[in-house]
């Protein structure tokens, strides 16, 4: 029985060769590193992974802002934000801001922020202004469509300001 050990081309006539061996190896390993160096660039680009610009000098603030939290918290402060659409893409901010007794807390500054939480290149400041004793209402023109972080600060003559933070969704 004569049995060839290694048939030497196909019925096709394809043969595979070293170089067709190297050749579909580097294609291969090429589009995965192509594509990994493309996302790797579009998430540097985006976003640098930082939330403030100097991590080290925000840790050293930490007491301070748990300081702070109890003191808001002591306040009993009531803020409640809600946002509308207006048109195709405005939107209508409006904050309420009531003492532990549930009264309006008028005459106040407020400073106000939409913030991407994953490009801070998109944030968007708000000059929110009142409409009657604790009710605060802006007015943008074009906000895009997705999450955001409504931050509203109330500023205070002391120092010790009010903060609320909240996720939004934008349709």
């Amino acid at each position: 029985m004569n049995i060839p050990a290694v048939p030497s081309r196909s019925a096709s006539g394809f043969r595979l060769t070293g170089g067709k061996v190297l050749a579909i190896f580097i294609a291969f390993f090429g589009t995965i590193a192509s594509a990994d160096a493309l996302l790797v660039t579009s998430a540097f680009r985006t976003w640098s992974g930082l939330e403030v610009a100097s991590p080290y000098q925000a840790s050293q603030r930490y007491n301070e802002e748990l300081r702070l939290a109890r003191r808001q918290g002591e306040r009993g402060w009531h803020l409640e934000s809600r946002t509308e659409r207006e048109g195709s893409d405005g939107l209508v901010v409006a904050v309420t801001l009531r003492d532990r007794h549930g009264q309006p807390l008028g005459d106040r500054r407020l400073r106000a922020r939409l913030e991407r939480p994953t490009d801070k290149r998109g944030d968007l400041t708000i000059a929110l202004a009142e409409t009657t004793p604790g009710d605060y209402v802006a007015h943008l023109d074009a906000v895009s469509a997705g999450q955001w972080d409504l931050v509203v600060d109330v500023l205070s003559a002391d120092g010790d300001d009010y903060r609320r933070k909240s996720r939004i969704v934008l349709r």
